[in-house]
C-alpha cells in the first residue's frame, strides 16, 4: 500500500514553503538530496542487517548466484518500483558511500549536492585503489564542494577530477588510457550514429573545425545548427563539399577551398597551466577549456604537441593597465584570458558554458558616456556570461548580479533572482589563478553605470507558440509524405504483379 503521509509533513520548518521563487526551489532540492542520503543510509542498513544474520556463513555466500547484494537490490526494487539493475546501482552508491567517500555522501546529506553530483564524484574517484589516498580525496573534495557555493554537476565533476589529479594522479592517467580510440557505428530504425572516441584535446579541434565549416552559410539556409553540424562532419569525411542550401547561385557565402583552410588555421582550444606543471616541477593541476580539469602529465602532452602555442600570463601587465589604451571599454589579452581562466564557465549557477564560447561582460555597466563615472573594465568587474545569461542580465526584470573580491582576494559573484534569492558562487578556478584576486583596482567607485537601452533588445524569430506549431506541421509533413511514398511503393507493386493464376 502507497504511503501517502508526506502531503502532512510540515515543509514551513525546511523553508520549502513561501512565495514560489529560487529560495522554495532550492530548498525543494535540498530536501530530495537528503531524501536520497536516507534511501542510502536505509539500504547499508540492510546490507548490515544481512550480514549480521549470514554470521559465520556470509564468505560462502561470495559465489552464490543470489548473494547478499542480490536479494538487497532485488528488495530495492520492489520499493522504488524499478528494474533490479538499476536497483543494484543504488546498492553500490550505498556502498561506496559507507566504505569510501562518507565524506562526499555528507554533502548529500546536508543538501550540498544532488545524487547526479554523488554518482559522478564515485565515477571520477573509481580508479583510487589506495585506502589512504581515497579518504585524502574524499575529504579534499567535501571541503572544496562546501566553500564553493553554488555547486552543480559540473562543478562536482571538476572538484573531484582536480582531487584525483593532485593526490593521486596515476589513477586519472591509468583511467584516461584505459579509453582508448576508436569508431563505432550504431544503427537504428531509420537512422544511424557514428561515435569517434579520440583524446580530449583532439575532439575539441575536431568540433570547433565542424563549427567553423558549418558557420559558412547564408542567413536563408534552412538547417538547424545541429543538422549543419551533420552535414559539415559528414562531408569532410567523405571528402565532399559543404555548402549552404539556400539554392542561389549568387549566395554570399561561397567558401573558396583557401578561404576554408584559412578558417581553419584559426583554430584555437586554451588550456590554463601553472608554469611548475610544464615543467614537470609540480602535479598540479590545469583547464582545459570547454572539458574542465585534466592532469599535469596530460597539460605537459598537450604543451608537447607540435603546433601548440605557449604564451605566458603576466599578471603584472594586467594590474599596470587592464583596458586597452586606444579603448577603455575592451580588455587587454592578458586580462580576458586572466578573467576567462578564474572562473572557467559563464557565471551564471549550473551553466557549464566554455568561457571563451562566452561573452566577457561588465558587472556593472560600462558607461560610454563617461567612462570613469561607469563601471570600470578591471578584472573586479569583468567576467563571462553565456549570449543567454548576458542577455538575461541585461534586459530581463529583476535580474542583478555582482561580483566582489574579499579581503583574502578570493572573487564571488553574486546573483539575485527576481524573486529575491542571491547565490553567491567563488570563481571556480580561483586555485589556479590564486593572486589575481590580489591586484589593487586603480578606478573609483562607479557612480553613473551605463543605461541598457530597451529597444536594442534582440528579438525572437517566432514566438515560442510560432514554433511549436511549425514543429507540429514539420511532423505531420514528414508522416504524411512516409504514408504517401508507402502507399505508391504497394501500388507500384500491385500493378507490375502477374495475373493471378485462375
Amino acid at each position: 500500500m502507497t504511503n501517502t503521509r508526506w502531503n502532512e509533513v510540515n515543509l514551513d520548518e525546511v523553508g520549502a514553503t513561501g512565495p514560489a521563487g529560487a529560495a522554495v526551489i532550492e530548498a525543494l532540492a535540498s530536501g530530495e538530496s537528503f531524501l536520497a542520503w536516507r534511501r542510502l543510509v536505509v539500504i547499508i542498513e540492510m546490507l548490515a542487517a544481512g550480514m549480521a544474520a549470514l554470521g559465520a556463513d556470509a564468505g560462502d555466500c561470495a559465489r552464490r548466484m543470489i548473494d547478499l547484494e542480490a536479494n538487497i537490490a532485488s528488495e530495492v526494487a520492489v520499493g522504488m518500483r524499478v528494474a533490479r539493475s538499476t536497483a543494484e546501482r543504488h546498492v553500490a552508491l550505498a556502498v561506496e558511500a559507507r566504505d569510501r567517500l562518507p565524506q562526499s555522501a555528507r554533502l548529500l546529506r546536508d543538501g550540498v549536492i544532488s545524487l547526479p553530483c554523488f554518482r559522478e564524484i564515485v565515477l571520477q574517484t573509481t580508479g583510487v585503489t589506495d585506502g589512504d589516498a581515497i579518504a585524502a580525496v574524499d575529504a579534499a573534495i567535501a571541503q572544496e564542494l562546501r566553500e564553493i557555493g553554488g555547486v552543480s554537476y559540473g562543478d562536482a565533476s571538476n572538484v573531484a577530477r582536480r582531487m584525483v589529479a593532485e593526490f593521486d594522479a596515476d589513477a586519472l592517467r591509468e583511467r584516461r588510457r584505459a579509453h582508448s580510440k576508436g569508431v563505432t557505428v550504431s544503427n537504428d530504425v531509420d537512422d544511424a550514429t557514428l561515435t569517434i572516441a579520440a583524446s580530449v584535446e583532439e575532439i575539441a579541434l575536431a568540433s570547433k573545425a565542424i563549427d567553423a565549416r558549418a558557420a559558412r552559410v547564408c542567413k536563408n539556409d534552412s538547417r538547424s545548427c545541429g543538422a549543419r553540424r551533420a552535414d559539415a562532419a559528414l562531408a569532410a569525411l567523405t571528402g565532399n563539399k559543404f555548402g549552404c542550401d539556400c539554392g542561389s547561385d549568387n549566395c554570399a557565402v561561397r567558401a573558396t577551398d583557401s578561404e576554408i583552410a584559412e578558417e581553419f588555421a584559426k583554430i584555437v582550444v586554451h588550456v590554463i597551466a601553472h608554469e611548475s606543471t610544464l615543467n614537470g616541477d609540480s602535479s598540479k593541476a590545469a583547464w582545459f577549456d570547454g572539458f574542465g580539469v585534466i592532469d599535469a602529465h596530460h597539460a605537459r602532452e598537450i604543451a608537447s604537441r607540435p603546433g601548440t602555442l605557449i604564451r605566458p600570463l603576466d599578471l603584472d601587465a594586467v594590474a599596470d593597465c587592464p583596458f586597452q589604451l586606444g579603448n577603455h571599454y575592451r580588455p587587454t589579452a592578458g586580462t580576458d584570458v586572466a578573467m576567462r581562466g578564474v572562473h572557467g564557465t559563464c557565471v551564471f549557477p549550473g551553466c557549464k558554458r566554455p568561457a571563451w564560447g562566452c561573452d566577457l561582460d561588465h558587472v556593472c555597466e560600462y558607461n560610454h558616456e563617461d567612462p570613469a563615472a561607469g563601471g570600470a573594465t578591471c578584472q573586479c568587474n569583468l567576467n563571462p556570461k553565456c549570449r543567454f545569461h548576458h542577455l538575461l542580465k541585461t534586459y530581463g526584470e529583476g535580474w542583478i548580479d555582482d561580483q566582489v573580491v574579499d579581503a583574502n582576494g578570493v572573487i564571488w559573484t553574486e546573483l539575485t533572482t527576481p524573486s529575491g534569492h542571491t547565490v553567491r558562487s567563488r570563481a571556480r578556478n580561483q586555485w589556479l589563478l590564486p593572486q589575481l584576486g590580489l591586484i589593487p583596482c586603480k578606478h573609483g567607485r562607479p557612480v553613473a553605470p551605463g543605461v541598457i537601452d530597451a529597444a536594442t533588445e534582440p528579438e525572437r524569430k517566432r514566438t515560442r507558440t510560432q514554433a511549436k506549431h511549425a514543429q507540429r506541421m514539420q511532423i505531420r509533413s514528414q508522416r504524411r509524405y512516409a504514408m504517401a511514398c508507402a502507399k505508391a511503393a504497394a501500388t507500384a507493386q500491385y500493378d507490375s504483379a502477374e495475373p493471378p493464376p485462375f
